[in-house]
């Protein structure tokens, strides 16, 4: 249904949802919310956008999903990319509406021909994943690399691991790698694993063990589970630094809670073999 607007001029509209944006920066979401609702009454999508963020998070208003929902739902309508792009997110999740993930991929799609790159790389992923379309490699990285172009570095950091696997693309470790440097270097921390496994085993660079420790390092202390696991592999092994045992263990340990299952299961392993020797001593 279309909302009525108010009596409120473009620059007023526009003026209300700035000074909300303001309030909304300094925690003050009660005003934040009262000068949302006037833009939005006015037509704001980006201030409709905000409200619904605002009941999504309980934010100057008691949390409420299906009025989030409601919000985002008129704005994307309405053509706002980010309320599009949010209600995606609502359907994938199941919040304020049942989760439906067709539904979901459309209004990513939809965000995504809008230009927004956030949702080009979420399209990306549902279309590797096979999540409410079916799987398109190709496809796929037509999405990731529009969101690449647009400076998208987890966009980046998947393209690359694209070119790396040769999934919907030629085979490049070249272009993988210079793709994980690109997104490392603006502090991706996947990207900086990454380029860490290239450098470890030289994959479209020669090969350094000390420039692979120094990514992974990195990597680790931007709390990526999987560089902590490969961090702790050289000090285990003693590839790129003096081997430390101790330090393998404890950044072993933090990619286990961090859900790194290679971890994991490498603890499992070396508990049972303790127990083992252990029983026969």
């Amino acid at each position: 249904m279309e909302k009525k607007k108010s009596g409120f001029s473009h620059d007023s509209a526009q003026t209300a949802y700035e000074t909300g944006r303001a309030y909304y920066d300094a925690q003050d979401y009660d005003r934040a919310v009262a000068c949302f609702l006037q833009a939005a009454d006015a037509g704001h999508t980006d201030a409709e956008n905000c409200l619904g963020c605002c009941y999504e998070a309980g934010q100057g208003v008691p949390r409420d999903d299906k009025a989030a929902v409601n919000h985002y739902r008129h704005a994307a309508w309405h053509g706002n990319v980010f309320a599009q792009y949010n209600l995606g997110n609502c359907y994938f999740e199941g919040r304020g509406v049942k989760r439906d993930e067709k539904a979901a991929f459309e209004w990513f799609r939809l965000a995504a021909q809008n230009g927004y790159a956030i949702a080009q790389h979420r399209t990306g992923l549902c279309c590797l994943s096979g999540i409410g379309t079916d799987k398109n490699a190709r496809e796929a990285v037509n999405w990731f690399r529009l969101a690449a172009n647009q400076g998208d570095t987890q966009a980046q950091c998947d393209l690359g691991s694209c070119y790396f696997g040769g999934k919907g693309v030629e085979q490049s470790a070249g272009k993988a790698f210079r793709l994980f440097r690109a997104a490392a270097m603006k502090g991706n921390a996947e990207a900086m694993n990454n380029l860490g496994y290239c450098f470890r085993f030289g994959h479209g660079v020669r090969k350094s063990e000390r420039r692979a420790f120094r990514c992974f390092r990195a990597a680790a202390r931007r709390g990526c589970a999987g560089a902590q696991y490969n961090l702790g592999l050289c000090y285990a092994t003693g590839h790129g630094v003096q081997r430390d045992e101790q330090q393998a263990l404890l950044l072993f340990e933090r990619a286990a809670v961090g859900g790194y299952p290679a971890a994991t299961n490498l603890l499992q392993n070396l508990r049972t073999a303790q127990t083992t020797e252990a029983s026969d001593e």
